[in-house]
């Protein structure tokens, strides 16, 4: 006669039986699943990382280029491969306005001096005012460009002030005086000293006090005698027996 298992025992049987098959179920297909998961979780944390480095290089070339650009835009308008005359003393006029003054004067150079890499065009000019006017336009023509925070910056031509020379006025005396300055202007490039085109395309003429004219300049008040025996006066050229 068959002996049969206590009840309890089968029940802890069956346990064991359902134990086993889950923890079998779980190697066989949750532990490979989950195994897969995260690499797959490793891989999306690798992308993503990838991504954000990606996008922080982009920025920072974007970031780079603007930069580049802006000083490549501040250092050709301080220092600009053209000459351009018009461009120079209509600047210099504007500076001397802001001043408070007027130039009586203003001559430049027809020859440009051959620096290392780039050239400087001597300006002459003169003006009478006071002594704080011409500090003022000294102080202009200096913050034309600067360096602030190690960045260029540039809100104009760069000038440089090649001499100064002033006197008192006579009259009315100090601080109204007389000022001879001579500016330059600088234009970036090599080579030979170029001749330089004045404003207006021809050579710009200066009155001496004898009367003697440049090529577009005005007549003098005393006059000068040529060679041809004509004497030059404000009113034109008479000759010298009528």
């Amino acid at each position: 006669m068959k002996s049969s298992l206590p009840q309890p025992v089968v029940i802890v049987l069956i346990v064991v039986g359902f134990l086993i098959a889950a923890l079998g179920g779980y190697f066989v297909v949750l532990g490979p699943q989950r195994s897969h998961a995260a690499s797959l979780e490793k891989q999306i944390a690798d992308t993503q990382s990838s991504i954000d480095s990606a996008r922080a290089l982009t920025l920072q070339a974007k970031q780079g280029a603007k930069i580049r650009v802006a000083d490549i835009f501040r250092l050709t308008k301080a220092m600009p491969d053209q000459t351009d005359m018009a461009g120079i003393l209509l600047e210099l006029n504007q500076v001397a306005d802001d001043s408070g003054i007027t130039f009586t004067q203003i001559t430049p150079a027809t020859v440009a001096v051959a620096l290392s890499g780039y050239e400087a065009i001597p300006i002459t000019v003169e003006f009478e005012g006071n002594f704080y006017e011409l500090s003022d336009l000294l102080y202009r023509l200096r913050n034309l460009v600067d360096v602030r925070h190690g960045a260029l910056d540039s809100s104009g031509r760069l000038f440089a002030i090649d001499s100064v020379d002033f006197a008192e006025a006579n009259p009315p005396g100090f601080p109204q005086i007389k000022a001879h300055l001579v500016i330059d202007a600088f234009v970036y490039g090599v080579g030979t000293a170029p001749t330089v085109e004045p404003a207006g395309g021809g050579s710009v003429g200066t009155t001496g006090a004898t009367g003697a004219t440049g090529t577009t300049g005005t007549t003098g008040s005393t006059g000068a005698t040529g060679a041809s025996g004509t004497t030059t006066t404000a009113a034109g050229a008479v000759p010298a027996g009528g």
